[in-house]
């Protein structure tokens, strides 16, 4: 999946973002047994995730992402008496699973934060070079090299002005699903000692749903960083399963069902890998200007020599 959303963000040459990230995730199971109320096994489950995730970004500021994490939501629920498992139970967390997310993400316009002296010092220096352009105007052929110097300083400061690389800070709401592989049976039976030991995989979901927000910091167009936080909900496999046993006695069928949620904060560097036209353009306005310094000081000799 991550190979084809890459292809094809190659093929329309547009923007993405590859983003290896850490983070935890805390993760909360409940179980229902014969309908009498969901209970919360004694069980923690706060662990690390990794991850990597590809980000897909269009023109307009929308965007969609796809990722590869992992996830530890099931929770393996034991019991030797299924009639009495809502009292006699031992819970534990199940092995680490690999989730895919894909979804759609949406990203806000950059937030910057501006520096309120850089505006006062840039309008000196343009009122200070202003006033050595007015006297080098009205001076004779010796105040040409000072009319030269100040239009210099006027581009620089105009470039400098029009690309400044301020700290910025964007926000990303985003939502999407998430598919775990390798579903597990519901129940699981091992005989030890001539007793039935019942394990129920709490929690044994194949698809979630993901919301979301992200929050990326920047300076000038070079991201420095992105956090997300992300709220994951089970949705398959949630419905009511079925165990079957036998007390010596007579048949027993127990209803079990669960629920499963989790909250997951990571963070990133991410790298970039789209073709940035910034430096082409860049380097064709520089030219530009030398050009058009190199016409007005040619301009300015020859109204000299005349």
């Amino acid at each position: 999946m991550l190979l084809c959303v890459a292809c094809f963000s190659i093929a329309v040459q547009a923007q993405f973002t590859l983003v290896p990230k850490i983070g935890f995730e805390a993760a909360r199971t409940m179980v229902n047994i014969n309908e009498n109320g969901f209970n919360h096994p004694d069980v923690f489950q706060l662990t690390p995730q990794a991850g990597i995730r590809l980000d897909y970004k269009f023109k307009k500021g929308h965007g969609v992402f796809a990722g590869v994490s992992t996830s530890s939501t099931t929770v393996e629920y034991s019991f030797t008496n299924p009639e009495n498992s809502i009292n006699d139970y031992l819970a534990s967390r199940a092995a680490t699973r690999v989730r895919l997310e894909v979804g759609y993400q949406f990203n806000t316009k950059p937030i910057f934060f501006r520096n309120n002296n850089s505006g006062s010092k840039s309008s000196q220096k343009s009122s200070r070079c202003g006033s050595e352009e007015k006297r080098s105007e009205k001076s004779s052929c010796s105040s040409a090299k000072s009319y030269s110097r100040c239009g210099s300083m006027k581009q620089q400061q105009a470039k400098q002005k029009s690309k400044p690389q301020l700290m910025n800070i964007r926000f990303m709401p985003q939502v999407g699903m998430a598919y775990m592989p390798g579903l597990r049976n519901d129940f699981a039976v091992e005989q030890k000692a001539g007793v039935n030991n019942y394990t129920y995989y709490a929690g044994n979901t194949g698809l979630a749903l993901i919301t979301g927000i992200g929050v990326e910091l920047g300076k000038g167009k070079t991201r420095l960083l992105q956090a997300n936080l992300q709220y994951t909900k089970g949705i398959s496999n949630m419905g009511t399963a079925l165990l079957n046993s036998h007390d010596g006695t007579k048949s027993v069928e127990t209803a079990f069902a669960s629920r499963t949620s989790s909250w997951t904060f990571n963070f990133g560097i991410p790298l970039s890998f789209a073709k940035n036209p910034a430096a082409k353009q860049k380097r064709k306005e520089k030219a530009q200007q030398e050009r058009r310094s190199h016409c007005e000081q040619m301009k300015i000799i020859y109204r000299c020599r005349q």
